[in-house]
């Protein structure tokens, strides 16, 4: 009996009941209505205030990645123009340094032709005035062998002719020497 009793204490389906439950596979006009009026509803108001800030968040960072990308562009053509001025500028820089080298070396040239010259020039002065001197210091040399040799010549014709000349040929002989010297003691030509 205990069986029994357990089999009628669990209540009997009722076959009604399964007629008026809606099926979850079955199609109910008002659920599918009541679904697309929610649909639109939150379609509607995400739209409205999730949707478009979305939207404008996207379509503003969608601006400043393409500002920067136009900011890089930017960047870049001043960059190759910054880099053919610095080119251009060094160019110039070295066709003036190479300018002032080359005047540089030729002004070298110049002053040391200036000085090559005046070095000419100072040699030469150097060498007429040492020349000059020569040519003085010869003169009083060899007057002062004329002397010498005529001193020398007229003592040793003071003691020769004594004996060899008489007292006539001996004045002749003194008239004639002192018409050919003069009195600064060089002989007449």
């Amino acid at each position: 009996m205990a069986e029994t009793e357990a089999v009628e204490l669990q209540p009997e389906p009722d076959a009604s009941a399964h007629e008026t439950a809606p099926s979850v596979l079955g199609f109910d006009g008002t659920m599918v209505l009541l679904t697309w009026t929610a649909f639109a509803i939150a379609a509607a108001v995400l739209g409205k205030f999730l949707w478009k800030p979305i939207l404008g968040f996207v379509e503003a960072r969608e601006n400043e990645i393409r500002d920067s990308l136009d900011d890089a562009a930017k960047a870049r053509k001043s960059a190759a123009e910054a880099d053919a001025k610095s080119a251009a500028l060094l160019a110039d820089a070295k066709r003036t340094a190479r300018t002032f080298a080359d005047e540089r070396a030729a002004e070298t040239q110049r002053h040391i032709a200036q000085m090559e010259n005046e070095a000419r020039e100072a040699i030469a002065a150097r060498k007429k005035a040492a020349d000059e001197q020569l040519a003085i210091e010869r003169v009083e040399a060899l007057a002062r062998l004329r002397d010498q040799a005529g001193e020398g010549i007229a003592a040793a014709l003071e003691r020769l002719l004594p004996d060899m000349l008489t007292e006539e040929q001996r004045q002749a002989y003194q008239d004639r020497i002192a018409a050919e010297v003069r009195l600064d003691g060089t002989p007449t030509p």
